[in-house]
């Protein structure tokens, strides 16, 4: 009894080993498609006297059916090419992890439109035009198990996009069963060169009177001339003592920021000053420095020239005989003759003036007659012997205007 204990208990432990290799699962690569598993039982017994018989036996074969299996790896996470830039290549692997030769359907996803252009696709040495092309290649080009191909896709990166990002991704799909598959992903982050220019650059040899409560506006331009878009610091400065800034770009005070200028554009800044009480001839510069805010050490500067100016006048009286040519001089009058007075006013200073205002009283030994203009444009007025002439307009730099007064001496 105890011997047909033991024969029996090494038949269940071998039934047990061989169900063990049936079920276990390969370490490394899947087993291929078509593969025959056979598995062979066989058992070998005695009767009760120690008779032997012959060992009977059973086979069971099992196919291997197919498993679809695909991966894709990106060449890199991430790329920087510059802005603009064309035939830029990205690199991605598509393998077969399957148990059996497949081949794959390519498709494709852009994250954000319009910062690259897809022109091309190349496996080995033959570009393909478009996905429909590549796909149609692809679907006579088996890939055989554990093996791979590499599809690089060619593109192109738009201008003015630096600094901003889109993600490529490539995915794989088994042709023998399209519900598996498999993505690549990389990131496509132009590079931003960063670069500003302000103008003018001086030379306006500006001229400006003192404010007296009048503000003065000049417009710089800024122009970003960066890879993509950009913001900037604007700080408005001045070497001397004539200006005083009000506002840059309509905000109080000397500095403030612009954003969101994008990459060959330019946006007109309207700086407000105003001009002290300083002596004519006072020199002093407007600056406008851009500074980028992507890359502070990038910036660039515009300034304006300007001299302060004012009006000066002189006045020259001179008596004539009453045939406004020849002149008294140290000469003598005599009661009853009728003289002329002629009053020039001349602007020497560097700015023109306005609201000139002549007056002249005469003198009580006189008896005012009449005025004459040199031209049109002056109000000429007498009030008991108090001569007034008030010119309209502005008398301009360098310019003269006069007028006669006629008495006779009592």
């Amino acid at each position: 009894m105890l011997q047909r204990f033991f024969t029996r208990m090494g038949i269940l432990l071998g039934v047990a080993v061989l169900l063990a290799a049936l079920t276990a699962v390969p370490a490394n690569a899947q087993t291929p498609e078509g593969t025959v598993i056979r598995s062979i039982g066989t058992v070998s017994f005695t009767d009760a006297n120690s008779n032997t018989y012959a060992s009977i036996a059973d086979t069971v074969d099992l196919t291997v059916s197919f498993v679809a299996g695909v991966n894709v790896i990106a060449g890199a996470a991430t790329v920087g090419p510059a802005s603009p830039s064309t035939n830029d290549t990205l690199s991605f692997q598509v393998a077969n992890i399957g148990n059996g030769t497949d081949s794959a359907t390519i498709s494709q996803n852009i994250s954000v439109g319009g910062i690259i252009t897809v022109t091309g696709y190349r496996v080995g040495a033959t570009t393909y035009a478009s996905l429909a092309l590549l796909n149609a290649a692809l679907a006579g080009t088996p890939i055989a198990q554990a093996a791979n191909i590499t599809v690089k896709v060619i593109y192109n990166v738009t201008g003015g996009t630096g600094g901003l990002s889109t993600v490529y991704t490539l995915t794989a799909t088994s042709r023998r069963n399209t519900g598996v598959s498999a993505a690549g992903v990389t990131a496509v982050s132009p590079s931003l060169t960063t670069a500003v220019a302000v103008t003018p650059d001086g030379l306006q040899n500006l001229q400006r009177l003192p404010s007296n409560g009048t503000n003065y506006s000049f417009t710089f331009t800024v122009t970003n001339n960066a890879s993509g878009t950009d913001g900037f610091d604007l700080l408005v400065s001045h070497p001397k003592t004539a200006i005083t800034i009000v506002s840059v770009n309509g905000v109080a005070g000397d500095s403030t920021r612009i954003s969101g200028l994008a990459s060959g554009a330019s946006q007109g800044i309207a700086v407000v000053y105003s001009i002290g009480n300083v002596a004519a001839g006072t020199p002093d510069t407007l600056v406008l420095k851009a500074r980028s805010v992507a890359s502070p050490g990038t910036s660039n500067t515009g300034f304006a020239d300007l001299t302060v100016i004012r009006p000066l006048l002189t006045v020259v009286k001179v008596a004539f005989r009453d045939n406004q040519t020849t002149p008294i001089g140290t000469g003598t009058v005599v009661p009853g003759e009728f003289i002329q007075y002629k009053i020039t006013i001349t602007n020497s200073g560097s700015a023109a003036a306005s609201t000139v205002h002549v007056a002249e009283g005469l003198p009580t030994q006189l008896t005012f007659s009449g005025t004459t203009p040199d031209a049109a444009g002056w109000t000429l007025s007498n009030v008991a012997n108090n001569v007034s002439g008030d010119l309209t307009g502005t008398l301009a730099a360098s310019a003269s205007r006069f007028f006669w007064i006629r008495a006779s001496v009592k």
